[in-house]
């Protein structure tokens, strides 16, 4: 019982502790953590936030930010909330297979609310420059966010928010 219980914890640390690419840019995501098998629990989903700077606030997203001054001073924009089951063609691979916010990938995304699942559509459009966003639910053990502020030149700029951490 007590091998069991050692190769179950090891196997979730190994989780938390592996290196999986997800790129995140203003027209696509790829995430390593997505796969073939998690598709049939539903289980490779991503819901993307706008968010906006709470007022009597400012952030300056070129400079390395805490956590808390990520949480502090970003609040969620209600204008814009998706959500999707990522799901890619039989043969394809998710390693370096971009999953893009203008183009159907052969999934919909839900909006407004998960509680509504008749609300949906085929494409977002892409991430808006000066804006911050807020991806979650991306298959990641070891962090539950990523803040991403999209630039006036289209260029991401990246911030992990552990909860865990915090």
């Amino acid at each position: 019982m007590r091998i069991v219980c050692f190769v179950i914890a090891f196997a979730l640390i190994y989780a938390s502790c592996s290196d999986r690419k997800i790129e995140i840019t203003p027209a696509y995501i790829i995430n390593e953590n997505w796969s073939k098998k998690n598709e049939q629990a539903s289980a490779n989903s991503i819901t993307i936030n706008k968010m906006k700077i709470k007022k009597d606030s400012a952030i300056n997203p070129f400079l390395e930010l805490s956590q808390s001054e990520i949480l502090t001073k970003l609040e969620e924009d209600s204008s814009f909330m998706h959500y999707a089951n990522v799901k890619i063609e039989q043969g394809e691979s998710y390693k370096n297979r971009k999953i893009y916010f203008s183009r159907y990938n052969g999934f919909n995304w839900g909006s407004k609310s998960r509680l509504n699942s008749n609300d949906t559509v085929k494409t977002i459009g892409d991430l808006q420059q000066r804006t911050w966003y807020k991806f979650s639910d991306l298959g990641l053990i070891s962090h539950s966010h990523i803040y991403v502020y999209i630039d006036s030149v289209n260029k991401p700029h990246r911030f992990v928010v552990n909860l865990a951490n915090y």
